[in-house]
């Protein structure tokens, strides 16, 4: 960590006086605005590159001024949207849609888009307050299911140089069986840290937070305490929000049609217990180091490589932003863990999408074409696709996505190097030894008013007993249960059906009232692993996403 602050602090003093800009903050609803304009409107005059999220405010309001040409020919749900995103990013694009002749005895909201706001020639500051009020029910437990999360957000800038954002919420939740099974055997939380627990019922503190600013005006650094997306799809299976925040230093570098990132984390390699739950203590720490470089290859077409490592130290070989990480790991003979992917995205017709990820753990061609299943043969794939305003209705979007990862992928022989964060996947919550298709539509009736059905099934093998089948992130590889014959659904086999229907209505900027309805049904081949429930939910949600958990 001593490394980390001592970095940042060599960056800050070096930055330039270029004006910075704040992240928006991963949101699943609010990127699938952004990315049907970016696949209606981008063009080779106005690249915006967004597989590598959160992407810049800065960046977005640039994209939306070009979009802002063709306001006009926009239908009105979409005129809705481009204003909702203009808004969202006022100190950007100076929109002239946020007045608020509405506001709150005018000392709130005198902007749509924000609670309070300050701005000066030095200085801007925005806060908002985050709360989510929901209750259900699920029959297969007793009582009402309800979260209860209540917290603060604030972002701004100094000097227009130095950009920070920090969020903070304590939520008390009782959730459904389900969800509470998962937290009891994975002993991990789904998109959270540190909890506590009495009974079903969970106590959990979020926080996050970070600097931005620039080096150059084609280089920008964040460094901070927060999560990071990679990809286009529902799912990541390189990088995605499904672990905690962590702590971590990001440099972006854009030149042209290129954008190279690079990513420094220090992680959480696994949790000291106590009582049932997490206890105090000093939990051991790992470190990951990640880059990626994408080019636009056309205006429609971007590609990406990628590489990643885990290691149990800061290793200082690893912070050279330039170094192809494997070569270095060799040089020093080390275990380090690496992996290896592409990703991609094609834009089709201002209408159409194909998206994909695969990532390489190991893989020896002389075995795959043996064909006996060798553990070594470890890697993940994803491939997906997208239709925007389908069969000419506007803003019905369909979506489709079939992902797969190979037993032991993500593991390794030092549980401790596994691709994970508190204990949870860094990727895809199934970890691996799975198959998943994954089905998505959305529409837009009337403008506040936003529709989303979603199916995804899933087939798996989990352990059985000590037998390490290859699903579990955590065990080392070392304990397979075969060098050979290894096929993805091996083990305990499983197949899980969740379906989900939800409704949001936006009352004013960032406050929906969300009515939800899902249905999942896990089909174990022990039959004392199967389990089926329906669960209805009304909520009352301000300035916050819908916590997902969808497995």
């Amino acid at each position: 960590m001593r490394f980390f602050l001592c970095l940042f602090t060599i960056l800050l003093t070096y930055s330039s006086v270029s004006a910075q800009s704040t992240f928006v903050p991963y949101n699943r609803d609010y990127y699938h605005l952004v990315d049907r304009f970016q696949i209606k409107y981008q063009d080779k005059q106005n690249l915006f590159p967004t597989t590598f999220k959160p992407v810049r405010r800065s960046d977005l309001s640039t994209f939306l001024a070009h979009v802002k040409t063709k306001y006009d020919s926009l239908s009105p749900q979409d005129q809705f949207n481009f204003q909702y995103l203009y808004n969202d990013n006022w100190q950007w694009t100076k929109s002239e849609y946020n007045a608020n002749d509405k506001n709150w005895w005018n000392l709130a909201y005198n902007k749509k888009s924000d609670f309070l706001f300050y701005e000066s020639d030095n200085f801007s500051l925005r806060i908002n307050p985050v709360a989510d009020f929901l209750a259900g029910n699920d029959g297969n437990q007793d009582g009402t299911v309800y979260t209860n999360t209540r917290g603060v957000e604030a972002q701004g800038m100094i000097d227009g140089k130095i950009g920070f954002y920090t969020f903070l919420t304590t939520t008390q939740a009782r959730f459904a069986d389900y969800v509470s099974d998962r937290v009891l055997s994975a002993r991990a939380f789904p998109n959270e840290g540190f909890w506590k627990e009495d009974g079903n019922v969970h106590d959990l503190t979020h926080a996050r937070g970070y600097f931005t600013f620039n080096l150059t005006p084609s280089i920008d650094v964040q460094a901070g305490y927060d999560k990071n997306f990679i990809g286009n799809g529902l799912r990541s299976m390189v990088l995605s929000d499904f672990s905690s925040p962590y702590l971590f230093l990001k440099i972006n570098t854009r030149l042209g049609p290129f954008q190279y990132t690079n990513l420094f984390a220090e992680l959480t390699e696994d949790i000291i217990f106590g009582g049932g739950g997490p206890a105090d203590g000093d939990y051991p720490n790992k470190y990951m180091a990640f880059h990626r470089l994408g080019v636009n290859i056309t205006p429609n077409f971007e590609l990406g490589l990628y590489e990643t490592i885990i290691s149990p130290k800061a290793n200082i070989n690893y912070f050279n932003p330039i170094v192809f990480y494997r070569a270095i790991e060799q040089q020093r003979g080390s275990p380090d863990n690496i992996l290896l992917g592409m990703d991609f995205k094609w834009n089709i017709k201002n209408r159409y999408q194909i998206y994909g990820q695969f990532l390489l753990d190991e893989f020896l061609i002389e075995e795959l074409r043996s064909g006996d299943g060798s553990w070594r043969n470890k890697f993940g794939a994803q491939l997906g696709g997208k239709y925007i305003d389908a069969f000419d209705i506007a803003t019905l979007d369909l979506q489709v996505e079939f992902n797969l990862a190979r037993p032991y992928f993500y593991a390794y022989e030092l549980p401790a190097l596994s691709y994970t964060n508190f204990r949870n996947p860094l990727a895809h919550p199934l970890g691996a030894n799975f198959r998943e298709v994954v089905l998505t539509a959305r529409y837009q009736p009337i403008n506040k008013l936003y529709v989303t059905g979603k199916i995804i099934r899933s087939t798996g093998g989990d352990d059985d007993q000590n037998l390490n089948y290859g699903g579990n992130l955590l065990r080392s590889t070392d304990t397979r249960v075969s060098d050979t014959g290894n096929s993805i659904g091996q083990g305990v086999g499983n197949t899980n059906t969740y379906i989900e229907l939800s409704g949001s209505y936006m009352l004013i900027h960032n406050l929906f009232i969300d009515a939800r309805f899902i249905y999942r049904n896990f089909e174990s081949d022990d039959s004392s692993r199967s389990s089926d429930g329906i669960i209805p939910m009304l909520s009352l949600r301000w300035n916050l996403p819908t916590r997902q958990h969808e497995f």
